[in-house]
């Protein structure tokens, strides 16, 4: 086996075929792409529309709100905190993002509702509505840390994120949140599409069910960033600091 197959299957192997990993490993996918030396921290779409008001068992979160993520997104908000707060030390920037509420004069549904039954359920008549669009309080921002509004997926698409990464001389992304396969995905490929050294946080992402979570971090790892867990990004943040 050589030096490659045996790296993937390391820190893949618990959720993918070793022929698959094999297969990737022989195509030349998977190498370590490195921190940036300026970095910012973006997160993906952690609001009560995608957490839900508490933590409760997924079947029943997306009963009561199609979008809620219940437990699966709960559960990684310790490891989200944990690298915030080692941003905020390090003294990087800090961006969140928002969907874009229908309320907003720059709303745009587009094709939204064209690949969901309930897409007339985007805005029920429970508890939760209040609060959509807010990230929960447990990261919220702080003054100075931007929040961009967005109608697409990708937090790049019809937003003002280049022209500040631009001006704030950032030449890489650390990016958690939600939904792994939809926003979080879209936002680090197009990451890489700008020539951003991409990281994403694994423990501090989340997603409505299993498959599509590990296979779009994996896609991730093979091809547009790294996939690391919470632990070594704090790490590398604590290095930061102490070079600063």
């Amino acid at each position: 086996m050589t030096q490659a197959e045996e790296t993937l299957i390391e820190r893949w192997g618990k959720y993918f075929p070793e022929t698959d990993l094999k297969v990737l490993a022989e195509a030349g996918y998977g190498r370590r792409m490195g921190f940036g030396e300026s970095p910012a921290l973006l997160i993906v779409d952690v609001t009560y529309e995608f957490c839900g008001i508490k933590s409760i068992p997924v079947l029943e979160a997306t009963r009561q709100s199609r979008r809620s993520c219940g437990e699966r997104a709960w559960d990684t908000i310790p490891a989200m905190r944990e690298v915030l707060d080692a941003a905020r030390i390090a003294g990087i920037p800090v961006i969140f993002s928002t969907q874009r509420g229908s309320d907003s004069p720059a709303f745009e549904a587009g094709l939204w509702g064209a690949k969901n039954w309930r897409s007339g359920e985007d805005y029920p008549n429970e508890d939760v509505t209040a609060l959509n669009g807010r990230v929960v309080d447990e990261i919220k921002p702080i003054e100075g840390e931007l929040v961009l509004a967005k109608n697409k997926p990708s937090v790049f698409h019809g937003t003002g994120l280049v022209p500040y990464l631009v001006s704030k001389h950032v030449d890489s992304l650390i990016i958690f949140g939600g939904a792994t396969s939809g926003c979080v995905y879209a936002s680090a490929v197009d990451a890489f599409s700008y020539n951003f050294k991409t990281t994403v946080v694994a423990d501090a992402s989340f997603d409505r069910v299993d498959t599509p979570h590990w296979a779009s971090l994996l896609d991730i790892d093979m091809k547009y960033g790294d996939v690391l867990s919470s632990q070594e990004v704090v790490e590398h943040l604590k290095s930061i600091r102490a070079k600063a």
